[in-house]
């Protein structure tokens, strides 16, 4: 049976694909000028704006393929499937730089079980990942590299009076746009424990048992970096 999907959208790809081109402009260019370069003899480096310590609580059901009378071993892999780190804009920007940022982790819990159904027979194994989330804030981190940028026509708006000098000219505008682009805040997940307990129900008149819940305390590092213009001694 196939499951629940999203129509149209969503073909599986998690890259960011370029937008599709629509059509092209003519145009001609009258006018180029390079200006001398800026920030020679800098150097751009991965600053670690910090190691991280996440700890989260989650409580998963799992209903194994058939009953079991006992479980042999348990086999845990941590992935994360989302690591991204927001910037808090403080008061004072753009002369106070970042120093904060929103956290939003999520992964799973990749487990391996192996179980028996009887005194007697094969080990029957199953796979199956336990999902968990932690979206918090981090405070304390080195100076962010992080400026805004401004893509509207109707913030810096160009105008011109009308010929009757009644208003402004319908036919002729213009405005002042810039986009600055940040150098990503990246993810890296350094290591993972597992603390879980497993409390078994579900059983039938054999004794056996199709259900799992799990209540597990995760505690990760994930380190924050960010390239960034500096020195060449470690400090950016």
């Amino acid at each position: 049976m196939k499951r629940n999907h999203s129509c149209g959208c969503g073909s599986g790809k998690d890259k960011c694909p370029p937008l599709p081109a629509c059509d092209t402009a003519k145009s001609h260019t009258s006018f180029c000028d390079v200006g001398d370069a800026t920030n020679t003899g800098s150097i751009e480096e991965t600053v670690v704006l910090g190691d991280v310590p996440i700890q989260t609580l989650t409580e998963s059901d799992i209903y194994l393929p058939s009953p079991a009378t006992d479980i042999k071993n348990i086999r845990k892999n941590v992935y994360l499937t989302q690591c991204k780190a927001v910037p808090v804009i403080p008061e004072g920007f753009p002369d106070t730089a970042p120093t904060a940022v929103k956290l939003y982790v999520e992964g799973y819990i990749h487990k391996n079980i192996q179980y028996v159904d009887g005194c007697e027979g094969s080990v029957k194994d199953y796979s199956v990942n336990a999902p968990f989330k932690c979206y918090s804030l981090v405070d304390g981190l080195p100076d962010i590299d992080w400026q805004f940028s401004n893509k509207s026509s109707q913030t810096n708006e160009i105008r011109e009076l009308a010929k009757d000098g009644m208003g402004a000219d319908r036919c002729s505008f213009g405005s002042f746009t810039f986009e600055f682009l940040n150098e990503p805040i990246k993810c890296k997940l350094l290591n993972a424990n597992v603390t879980q307990v497993d409390v078994l129900s579900d059983f039938d008149r054999f004794g056996r048992f199709d259900k799992i819940t799990e209540k597990a305390e995760v505690n990760l590092v994930v380190r924050l970096t960010q390239r960034q213009l500096g020195n060449g001694n470690g400090n950016g």
